[in-house]
């Protein structure tokens, strides 16, 4: 028969000689190592409880840790030069906003002017545009007009027309008066 006072063992590997708290503070969450459990004694015990081994703080000495001193003058001197340059960098940005604001306002002007001439454009198709639609109405009235007056030519009984006579074929025209170089030729003799 099993021994009910005999402490319950969890593996087989642990020793026997490890105490009831060290039992449980195993049991708990398995704190330490077997390997550290297994040294017993208190220097075993305080192994068990922490990760590793413990280290004490030290801080550290005079002369331990070496110094380097740095002149005012070359602190005071990186300030100015850093000073300098964020001034410079200022700089730069101010005159690039006013770069952008130039452009920006000369774009504007630029858009005033095209919006102005378009509208300008608009109202000179519109003007042409009201023109056209006058002369079309003018063009439709003249075709109504010649369509009206063709119809009734149309309509009219053909008559003779009659024959353009050339004026020098009239009876009552005068006679026609001869050149002058014709008169010479007929009053100088002939050989």
């Amino acid at each position: 028969m099993p021994d009910t006072n005999a402490p319950l063992r969890r593996d087989d590997d642990e020793p026997d000689d490890i105490s009831v708290e060290e039992r449980m503070r195993l049991a708990l969450g398995r704190l330490g190592t077997k390997a550290a459990v297994g040294q017993g004694g208190p220097a075993g015990a305080a192994m068990s409880v922490q990760t590793g081994p413990q280290r004490r703080a030290r801080f550290a000495r005079n002369g331990e840790v070496p110094v380097e001193r740095v002149p005012a003058s070359r602190v005071a001197g990186d300030g100015q030069r850093e000073l300098a340059g964020e001034r410079e960098a200022r700089q730069r940005a101010e005159q690039a906003l006013a770069d952008a604001q130039a452009a920006i306002a000369s774009l504007q002007a630029a858009l005033a002017r095209s919006e102005q001439a378009t509208r300008a454009a608009r109202d000179t198709v519109e003007e042409r545009e009201a023109a056209m639609s006058g002369l079309r109405a003018e063009l439709q009235r003249i075709a109504a007009e010649r369509d009206a007056l063709q119809a009734a030519k149309a309509a009219m009984p053909m008559q003779a027309k009659p024959r353009r006579v050339p004026a020098a074929l009239r009876a009552d025209a005068p006679a026609p008066e001869p050149v002058r170089w014709w008169l010479e030729y007929l009053k100088a003799p002939r050989p």
